[in-house]
C-alpha cells in the first residue's frame, strides 16, 4: 500500500510539477532583469522587470494571442518623457516563479519589443533582485 501510495505521488510530481521558489533571471536587458512570465496560466513570454513601470505592458501579439479585449485607454509617461496613449485590457492572472496575481490590468503596445513587467503586478511584495533570480515575498508587517 505505501508503495502504491509513493508511485501515484512520483506521478502526479511528474506530471504536476510546482512552480515554487523565486524568479530566475535569464539574462538582463540594459541592465533590467528579464525573467519568463505565464500569463492566464497558458501563455508564456520573457517579460523585462521594471521597477519604474506603473504598469505591466504587453504587446499587440500577446493581447491577441490570449484574446484580450482593451476596456479603457490611458495617458503613459515614458522614460523619454514623451506621453502616449495605449489601449488597457486585464489578463486572468501573471506567473512569475511561484508568484502569482490574479485579474491584473495591461497595457497593449503596439510594437514587437518584449514586455514590462510593473508595479500593479509586484508592488505590494517586497521584491528582493539578486544576481541570479528575483524574490516576491508578502510584506511581514502585513
Amino acid at each position: 500500500m505505501e508503495l502504491a501510495v509513493a508511485v501515484l505521488m512520483a506521478i502526479f510530481i511528474i506530471h504536476y510539477p510546482s512552480n515554487n521558489g523565486p524568479a530566475k533571471i535569464k539574462r538582463r536587458r540594459t541592465g533590467c532583469p528579464v525573467v519568463d512570465v505565464t500569463f492566464n496560466g497558458q501563455e508564456q513570454q520573457e517579460m523585462v522587470v521594471d521597477t519604474g513601470a506603473s504598469m505591466t505592458t504587453i504587446n499587440k501579439k500577446t493581447a491577441d494571442n490570449l484574446n484580450i479585449e482593451p476596456v479603457k485607454e490611458g495617458y503613459f509617461i515614458m522614460a523619454s518623457g514623451k506621453v502616449e496613449k495605449y489601449p488597457i485590457g486585464f489578463v486572468k492572472s501573471i506567473e512569475v516563479g511561484s508568484t502569482k496575481v490574479d485579474n491584473v490590468e495591461v497595457a497593449i503596445i503596439a510594437n514587437k519589443e518584449t514586455g514590462l513587467l510593473g508595479q500593479n503586478f509586484f508592488g505590494k511584495y517586497d521584491v528582493t533582485i539578486k544576481r541570479d533570480e528575483i524574490e516576491f515575498n508578502e510584506p511581514l508587517d502585513k
